[in-house]
This record gives C-alpha cells, structure tokens and sequence, in this order.
C-alpha cells in the first residue's frame, strides 16, 4: 500500500466577485469555489496564495506589497 502524504498548499479566499473575475483575468487559477459559510447566498473564490496573486490584489486596491505572505494563518 502506498502512503501519499498531501502538501497543503496555501489558498486565498476571495470573497468578492468582481474581484475574483479580475484576477482570474489577469491570468490567476481559480482552484476552486465554495458558498459562503456566513451567508449562503455567496460564493467564495479560492486561489493558490502566491506573492504574484498578492502582488495583484494590492495593485487592484491600491496598496504597496511588501512580500511576504502571511504563513501563521
């Protein structure tokens, strides 16, 4: 039998629509949706957390990134 060990990878919730359609236009995988816990009405959108995605997020609303992801979460 052999055992697979499955890396976690790091994902990031998107929990707005619009911008997960940008993002996805700027080139970014879409890894999966999922409805949203709070509100079922919603959708969640689910990227690989990457420095590019973030990179991107912050140009979408206006920040400065500053390199690193967030690995405590």
């Amino acid at each position: 039998m052999v055992n697979r060990v499955r890396e976690k990878k790091a994902l990031k919730n998107i929990y707005k629509k619009s911008l997960a359609i940008q993002l996805i236009r700027m080139g970014h995988d879409l890894e999966h949706t999922m409805r949203n816990r709070n509100n079922p009405s919603y959708q969640v959108f689910v990227f690989p957390d990457t420095p590019a995605l973030r990179e991107d997020l912050c140009a979408l609303n206006g920040q400065t990134y500053k390199g690193e992801l967030n690995e405590s979460r």
